[in-house]
């Protein structure tokens, strides 16, 4: 089976991982996608990162439905910081014949060779990332030294949707209405729990 792997924060998750989650099964032709919540995110530090178990909770509810869609929380049953490297062997164990496609956001692909144990990364999983202006992205990443990895991964072309987890975090702070920017389930579970308030 083809299998993506779509980490992040989803903090929370919103429309925009929607639309890309939705992309790549059929770009890809994935048998499965499954949400990778990070526990402790190694790249940055996030005042904001509320617990583990409302993020995980509103990716089920964004899910809700689709056979095709699953969320795992292997991250939460290791200690320390949460690296990708470490999450792609365990998914390897878990599924030894099935191909993986990591699945990461245009920024974060600029900056892939300075990812801990890039180049292990890249014997476990397919690097997939989507540009807004693919030439013009590829030309930026070409400077590299170590851009080998380029040869490893796929740039797609997409319309992304032009949405933050930090400005929903940001207009719920300041009173303003998310609704276009989350599901309707996602939006009552936040009001429901008071989040980011």
């Amino acid at each position: 089976m083809n299998i993506g792997i779509f980490g992040g924060a989803f903090n929370p998750i919103h429309n925009g991982h929607m639309s890309l989650a939705n992309h790549y099964v059929d770009f890809l032709d994935l048998d499965r996608l499954i949400f990778v919540p990070t526990a402790f995110p190694p790249h940055k530090m996030n005042d904001d990162l509320i617990d583990g178990k409302y993020r995980i909770d509103m990716l089920n509810i964004a899910i809700e439905g689709n056979r095709l869609y699953s969320v795992d929380d292997c991250e939460f049953h290791r200690s320390g910081k949460s690296y990708t490297v470490d999450t792609l062997k365990y998914f390897k164990n878990k599924y030894p014949d099935d191909v993986f496609y990591l699945i990461i956001g245009e920024d974060q692909y600029m900056y892939f060779d300075k990812w801990y144990r890039f180049d292990e990364i890249l014997k476990y999983a397919t690097v997939v990332t989507a540009a807004r202006h693919r030439d013009k992205f590829v030309e930026l990443c070409s400077f590299k030294e170590s851009n080998y990895y380029m040869k490893n991964s796929i740039v797609s072309d997409i319309d992304v949707i032009e949405v933050s987890s930090s400005e929903i975090r940001n207009r719920i702070k300041k009173g303003m209405d998310i609704s276009n920017l989350v599901s309707k389930k996602v939006n009552e579970y936040i009001k429901e729990h008071n989040l980011y308030v």
